[in-house]
């Protein structure tokens, strides 16, 4: 797989780490010398989700619902489900998403992590 950014620049090399738990990876932020990031789904602008030299976290298979409040609409999540993701699972059920931005292809993680803006303004 190739780790990019929304625009495709600019290419990088990092030492990727596959995240399919939680805890998985986790040596990587003790190890030294080594700068960690974790990654989502690359749709961030310019190079915020890209760590040239250093470690990436992926964490795309951080994908699992741990929790959902039906009464609140308050869902807990792991950090690599996609707002896509959530959308299909809340919908149904009478919810939304409080802010939306131009693409569902983001992780949860990474949205905050970027602190998203919406197309909710109106």
């Amino acid at each position: 797989m190739a780790y990019k950014s929304w625009g495709n620049y600019p290419k990088t090399a990092e030492n990727v780490q596959q995240m399919s738990w939680r805890t998985d990876g986790l040596e990587a932020l003790t190890s030294a010398g080594d700068s960690v990031l974790p990654y989502g789904h690359g749709r961030s602008y310019g190079d915020s989700c890209l760590n040239d030299g250093g470690v990436l976290l992926d964490t795309t298979k951080l994908d699992r619902f741990i929790a959902f409040d039906a009464q609140t609409g308050v869902l807990r999540a792991e950090a690599g489900v996609s707002l896509e993701q959530i959308l299909k699972f809340a919908v149904p059920k009478g919810w939304f998403l409080p802010v939306s931005p131009g693409t569902k292809y983001v992780s949860m993680a990474g949205a905050i992590a970027n602190d998203i803006h919406g197309k909710n303004h109106h």
